[in-house]
């Protein structure tokens, strides 16, 4: 009984640490872009010292990593939300619902845009395994919304969704959401160039990839 109540509170002050460094990450992520922001800034934003942060992530890289899962469950639950609402049930608003509520998410579809080549790179296999198995409640919820829609789809074309999806939603913010740099250039080269918008084009986009749902 002892034991059990020394390792529960343990348990609780490495959560609640690692809640600090996360929410210091957040404010820091807010004001500062992602490669000027290190373990000892991060440090200076919590009552924890840089060297005992180490014993909770070995990078910022893996505090990042624990900040996209909050993300990512934010997300759903408003899908989830949006979903209850939907009087339609249809292809339309199921691909409108997507894009909108994604769209509401900025911070998320930022961290998205560089997961795989910058965040993952850094990361501890244990780190990364912690995170994919973390992120399978997510994916589940994605795939009980897709059998509600299309309830008639095979489940391999549902899954060749979920694989498509995730990588229009990096590609399509990516290029909808250019830099004052990058938009200079694209207009230097192209003096008839129009950015796209965001929602219309994801929406767009998994409306065409959903035709196979049907």
């Amino acid at each position: 009984m002892h034991g059990n109540w020394k390792r529960e509170k343990k348990e609780e002050l490495v959560f609640n640490r690692q809640q600090e460094i996360i929410q210091a990450c957040e404010r820091l992520y807010a004001a500062m872009e992602y490669e000027e922001i290190n373990i000892k800034e991060i440090a200076k934003s919590t009552s924890i010292c840089r060297s005992s942060i180490y014993n909770y992530y070995k990078t910022k890289d893996e505090i990042f990593l624990d900040i996209l899962r909050k993300e990512y469950f934010c997300w759903l639950e408003d899908l989830k939300e949006e979903m209850k609402r939907d009087k339609e049930g249809s292809r339309e608003s199921y691909c409108r619902i997507l894009a909108e509520s994604a769209a509401r998410h900025p911070r998320l579809l930022e961290l998205i845009s560089f997961h795989y080549v910058t965040i993952e790179k850094n990361c501890s296999l244990e780190k990364l395994t912690d995170f994919k198995k973390g992120m399978l409640p997510f994916w589940n919820g994605i795939r009980e919304s897709l059998r509600e829609y299309f309830p008639e789809a095979p489940q391999e074309k549902k899954e060749h969704f979920l694989l498509v999806f995730l990588s229009l939603l990096q590609g399509i913010y990516t290029m909808t959401n250019l830099s004052e740099k990058q938009l200079a250039a694209m207009k230097q080269a192209d003096g008839d160039y129009e950015n796209p918008r965001f929602v219309p084009s994801l929406q767009q986009a998994l409306y065409t990839l959903s035709k196979e749902l049907l």
